[in-house]
Protein backbone atom coordinates (compact mmCIF):
# COMPACT_ATOMS: atom_id res chain seq x y z
CA UNK A 1 0.00 0.00 0.00
CA UNK A 2 2.49 2.35 0.79
CA UNK A 3 4.04 1.70 -2.96
CA UNK A 4 0.99 2.69 -4.25
CA UNK A 5 0.31 5.74 -1.66
CA UNK A 6 3.80 7.45 -3.12
CA UNK A 7 3.14 6.91 -6.38
CA UNK A 8 0.06 8.82 -6.08
CA UNK A 9 1.65 11.49 -4.59
CA UNK A 10 4.17 11.33 -6.95
CA UNK A 11 1.67 11.67 -9.66
CA UNK A 12 -0.31 14.80 -8.14
CA UNK A 13 2.97 16.74 -7.62
CA UNK A 14 4.43 16.55 -10.90
CA UNK A 15 3.68 18.34 -14.16
CA UNK A 16 1.92 16.66 -17.09
CA UNK A 17 4.13 16.60 -19.79
CA UNK A 18 2.38 16.88 -23.25
CA UNK A 19 3.56 14.35 -25.85
CA UNK A 20 5.26 16.50 -28.50
CA UNK A 21 3.32 15.79 -32.02
CA UNK A 22 4.24 13.51 -34.18
CA UNK A 23 1.65 13.99 -37.54
CA UNK A 24 1.65 17.23 -39.02
CA UNK A 25 -1.89 18.51 -40.27
CA UNK A 26 -1.29 18.27 -44.37
CA UNK A 27 -3.00 22.02 -43.82
CA UNK A 28 0.13 23.25 -42.13
CA UNK A 29 2.48 21.54 -44.38
CA UNK A 30 0.59 23.91 -47.01
CA UNK A 31 0.83 27.02 -44.94
CA UNK A 32 4.24 26.72 -44.46
CA UNK A 33 5.11 25.78 -47.67
CA UNK A 34 3.26 29.09 -49.18
CA UNK A 35 5.07 31.15 -46.88
CA UNK A 36 8.07 29.93 -47.90
CA UNK A 37 7.65 30.06 -51.67
CA UNK A 38 6.52 33.39 -50.91
CA UNK A 39 9.57 34.46 -49.34
CA UNK A 40 11.71 32.58 -51.75
CA UNK A 41 10.18 34.66 -54.74
CA UNK A 42 10.50 37.76 -53.13
CA UNK A 43 14.25 37.00 -52.38
CA UNK A 44 14.76 35.95 -55.73
CA UNK A 45 12.69 38.61 -57.64
CA UNK A 46 15.00 41.59 -55.34
CA UNK A 47 18.07 39.46 -56.77
CA UNK A 48 17.15 39.54 -60.26
CA UNK A 49 16.06 43.34 -59.81
CA UNK A 50 19.60 43.58 -58.24
CA UNK A 51 21.57 41.94 -60.85
CA UNK A 52 19.79 44.13 -63.37
CA UNK A 53 21.09 46.69 -62.09
CA UNK A 54 24.86 45.28 -61.91
CA UNK A 55 24.36 43.94 -65.43
CA UNK A 56 23.60 47.72 -66.35
CA UNK A 57 26.78 48.75 -64.51
CA UNK A 58 28.87 46.28 -65.98
CA UNK A 59 28.15 46.97 -69.24
CA UNK A 60 29.25 50.44 -68.93
CA UNK A 61 32.80 49.66 -67.12
CA UNK A 62 33.18 47.01 -70.11
CA UNK A 63 32.43 49.48 -72.88
CA UNK A 64 34.57 52.13 -71.44
CA UNK A 65 37.25 49.71 -70.67
CA UNK A 66 37.18 47.46 -73.61
CA UNK A 67 38.76 44.58 -71.41
CA UNK A 68 37.81 41.27 -72.74
CA UNK A 69 37.71 40.00 -69.16
CA UNK A 70 35.05 42.09 -68.17
CA UNK A 71 32.58 41.20 -71.34
CA UNK A 72 33.36 37.73 -69.86
CA UNK A 73 32.57 38.72 -66.56
CA UNK A 74 29.39 40.69 -67.96
CA UNK A 75 28.44 37.63 -69.79
CA UNK A 76 28.25 35.61 -67.15
CA UNK A 77 26.63 37.88 -65.17
CA UNK A 78 23.91 37.64 -67.76
CA UNK A 79 23.36 34.17 -67.81
CA UNK A 80 23.09 34.12 -64.26
CA UNK A 81 20.06 36.40 -64.17
CA UNK A 82 18.37 34.57 -66.68
CA UNK A 83 18.95 31.58 -64.96
CA UNK A 84 17.49 33.05 -61.66
CA UNK A 85 14.40 34.07 -63.63
CA UNK A 86 14.39 30.60 -65.19
CA UNK A 87 14.32 29.35 -60.89
CA UNK A 88 11.35 31.95 -60.54
CA UNK A 89 9.03 29.81 -63.09
CA UNK A 90 9.80 26.43 -61.89
CA UNK A 91 9.45 27.41 -58.50
CA UNK A 92 5.52 27.31 -59.56
CA UNK A 93 6.09 23.97 -60.66
CA UNK A 94 7.64 22.89 -57.41
CA UNK A 95 4.54 24.80 -55.59
CA UNK A 96 1.96 22.81 -57.75
CA UNK A 97 3.72 19.79 -57.22
CA UNK A 98 3.35 20.16 -52.91
CA UNK A 99 0.56 21.54 -52.57
CA UNK A 100 -1.79 20.26 -55.00
CA UNK A 101 -3.35 16.11 -54.54
CA UNK A 102 -2.44 13.99 -57.40
CA UNK A 103 -5.53 12.81 -59.06
CA UNK A 104 -5.46 9.03 -59.03
CA UNK A 105 -8.23 8.76 -60.93
CA UNK A 106 -6.78 9.78 -64.55
CA UNK A 107 -4.51 7.08 -63.82
CA UNK A 108 -7.40 4.65 -63.92
CA UNK A 109 -8.53 5.05 -66.68
CA UNK A 110 -8.35 2.32 -69.46
CA UNK A 111 -8.39 3.59 -73.26
CA UNK A 112 -7.49 0.51 -75.13
CA UNK A 113 -9.07 -2.39 -74.32
CA UNK A 114 -8.25 -5.77 -76.01
CA UNK A 115 -9.89 -8.80 -76.08
CA UNK A 116 -7.71 -11.94 -76.20
CA UNK A 117 -9.37 -15.20 -77.24
CA UNK A 118 -10.87 -16.74 -80.20
CA UNK A 119 -13.79 -15.27 -82.23
CA UNK A 120 -16.37 -18.43 -81.20
CA UNK A 121 -15.04 -16.87 -77.40
CA UNK A 122 -15.68 -13.20 -78.28
CA UNK A 123 -19.46 -14.09 -79.85
CA UNK A 124 -20.88 -16.33 -76.65
CA UNK A 125 -19.02 -12.84 -74.32
CA UNK A 126 -20.82 -10.59 -76.27
CA UNK A 127 -24.12 -12.77 -76.98
CA UNK A 128 -23.91 -13.05 -73.07
CA UNK A 129 -23.75 -9.15 -72.40
CA UNK A 130 -26.73 -8.90 -74.68
CA UNK A 131 -28.49 -11.76 -72.79
CA UNK A 132 -27.77 -9.63 -69.35
CA UNK A 133 -28.49 -6.64 -70.81
CA UNK A 134 -32.57 -7.59 -72.67
CA UNK A 135 -32.66 -9.09 -68.95
CA UNK A 136 -32.07 -5.89 -66.93
CA UNK A 137 -33.95 -3.42 -69.69
CA UNK A 138 -37.37 -5.19 -68.81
Amino acid sequence: MAKNEILNALEKNLDIIEKPKTEVDKGEIINDTEKDIEYSRDKMKELIDQSSEAINQMMALAAESEHPRAFEVLSNMIKDASNMTQDLVKLQKVRKDITQEKETAASNTTNNAVFVGSTAELQKFLKKNNEIKNVTEE
